[in-house]
């Protein structure tokens, strides 16, 4: 197997159906590769949660996300032995598969909780908007101008929200109000990045929009995809986001 990862590395384990449950677990728990066989077989430093170790068996498949220098890999991996060393407990891990890079079509979603906007077109704005495509289209400059002076005049109505997770294909979030299935929204996200924070402006599509769990958070839970997304955005997104868990990882602070 080849090897993508170094000792010291970063992981992050998810539990995966298994012999012992039916059910998938979503948490996520941070750990580090302590050791490789150079084969299939990794010693990796037992997870721990708010100061306790988190309970995992023998013969457990969980998920893998390394965070190496090259970017974001990901494998499955199943529990073959748990035990002390040298006062620290470890896990045994074998992996059943090759570790494998993040896909630009499969983007790694990001728990997180911070403040956003987001904004609902009228119809008479999705209408200029439907007629400024048509003109650049047809090639009609001088409808095209008077178009985009007529969207500019419209007043945009920005709304807050609190957002759950992103990824570089899209976003969840906490809302007031129930959205429409398949509506058209704009989100702005201010990204924290090292750098400063970079405001960002995102064309969205509303994939489905359910009444919410904590009702003394919000009302909904809003997930979007990213539409007209360019390259350039997602790369930033996706740039975000590996370094916000990297630096989770490493416990480091803003």
């Amino acid at each position: 197997m080849e090897k993508v990862f170094d000792i010291g590395n970063k992981i992050e384990i998810t539990p995966a159906r298994s012999a012992f449950s039916d059910a998938k677990n979503n948490k996520k728990y941070s750990s580090q590769i302590l050791d490789f066989d150079e084969l299939r077989t990794a010693k990796i430093a037992a997870p721990v949660q708010d100061g306790r170790l988190v309970p995992m068996r023998e013969g457990e498949d969980i998920d893998l996300c390394f965070f190496t220098k090259a970017g974001l890999y990901q494998c499955r991996g199943r529990i073959k032995k748990r035990y002390n060393e040298r006062k620290i407990a470890v896990l045994d891990v074998l992996f059943v598969t090759d570790p494998q890079k993040f896909q630009r079509r499969k983007f790694y979603r990001l728990e997180c909780t911070f403040e956003i906007r987001y904004r609902r077109f009228s119809k008479e704005e999705l209408h200029l908007r439907e007629e400024i495509e048509t003109a650049k289209k047809t090639g009609n400059d001088k409808m095209l101008e008077e178009y985009k002076k007529e969207l500019q005049e419209i007043p945009e109505l920005w709304r807050p929200a609190t957002i759950t997770n992103l990824s570089g294909g899209g976003v969840k979030f906490h809302l007031k109000e129930s959205l429409d299935r398949g509506e058209p929204i704009e989100v702005a996200v201010p990204l924290s990045l090292q750098k400063g924070v970079l405001p960002m402006k995102v064309m969205a599509h509303v994939i489905d929009c359910e009444k919410s769990v904590d009702s003394r958070a919000a009302s909904c839970d809003a997930r979007c995809e990213f539409d007209g997304i360019t390259n350039g955005e997602r790369e930033i997104i996706v740039k975000y986001v590996f370094e916000e868990q990297r630096r989770r990882m490493s416990g480091g602070e803003r």
